[in-house]
């Protein structure tokens, strides 16, 4: 599950000043920071000595120069301020995403001012930087931002972080947004599962069994961590060295109801990740399926909004002692 976090005092002034909006936002003065860049600092120093020196021997040309350099310095600090002020942004419904995966975070950028906007970067924690090289007057893009999710559950979007060190990388301006989206990321499919066992649904009425008449002989198959004992095949394992399970398979069209009781040996995460992955096979090819949680039921069905409620239900899965 999602790790918890810390809300610092400085990072509860920022969320006082940058309050979560749904929707498009706009950048406001008072949400706006400016701080030189090492080129700028580099700069201010050059001018400094170039100021002292001139007035230390009383050069009037130096004296010049060194006033016009400010100005200069000044119109760069006043450009970078304007090249994000009244910019417009809005963060766009998020997909779900599986453990490990990267999210697609779609940021809209809308210019409403008849500047062009250049060099626009756009970050959070943990993930790589998104940048727009130039939003045209009155223009409108996306940019996507590549979000990691290493666990499962239900994860809020982190404070987002958008700069420019335009023009001429003397002076970095930077805003923050805050959205209140949040995605769902859906237990990892384990890779290469073994089947489900086979049988009707209990709650049905039928009885489970790995080898109810109801099930046709789909062969032989080496023994995975999570198979049922009265499943292996003793007689041929007796043969070889390594164990070999009876595969059954069920008729076409017949539902399946996905167990917790048959994964409930297995490590939590594994556990999860192999009914995830008997979701997807079952959904892949059309069948009726269910999902039987200690916390939740879900009767056989498909459909792709009956998918989601499964995966999400297994996304958020807490398991009670």
């Amino acid at each position: 599950m999602s790790k918890p976090t810390f809300n610092w005092p400085w990072q509860q002034w920022i969320n006082r000043r940058h309050p979560a909006h749904s929707g498009q936002q706009e950048i406001r003065h008072q949400q706006l920071y400016i701080l030189p860049t090492r080129y700028g600092c580099a700069f201010s120093f050059m001018v400094l000595t170039l100021l002292v020196g001139a007035l230390n021997y009383q050069l009037n040309l130096g004296l010049l120069f060194a006033f016009l350099l400010i100005g200069v310095g000044q119109t760069m600090m006043l450009k970078s301020y304007a090249n994000l002020l009244a910019l417009r942004l809005e963060v766009l419904p998020i997909s779900a995403v599986f453990a490990g995966e990267h999210a697609a975070v779609l940021i809209r950028f809308e210019n409403k001012k008849d500047i062009t906007r250049s060099q626009l970067h756009v970050s959070c924690r943990d993930s790589a930087i998104a940048a727009l090289s130039n939003l045209p007057p009155w223009a409108t893009q996306d940019v996507t931002l590549r979000l990691p999710c290493p666990q499962r559950g239900i994860v809020t979007l982190p404070r987002l972080r958008l700069e420019s060190t335009q023009p001429m990388a003397l002076f970095r301006c930077w805003s923050y947004l805050n959205s209140p989206q949040s995605l769902w990321v859906y237990p990892a499919p384990e890779q290469n599962p073994p089947p489900p066992p086979t049988g009707g649904d209990p709650s049905l009425g039928a009885t489970r069994s790995n080898t109810t008449g109801q099930d046709e002989f789909n062969g032989l198959r080496l023994f995975q961590r999570g198979d049922a004992k009265h499943a292996i095949a003793w007689k041929q394992s007796a043969h070889g060295e390594q164990l070999l399970v009876k595969h059954f398979q069920s008729p076409a069209g017949e539902s399946r109801c996905f167990h917790w009781r048959d994964v409930q040996e297995l490590e939590l995460e594994l556990a999860l990740s192999r009914l995830c992955a008997w979701i997807l096979a079952a959904h892949e090819r059309g069948q009726d399926y269910g999902l039987e949680l200690p916390n939740a039921h879900f009767a056989p069905a498909s459909g792709a909004i009956h998918q989601q409620r499964c995966l999400m239900a297994l996304a958020q899965f807490t398991p009670t002692q």
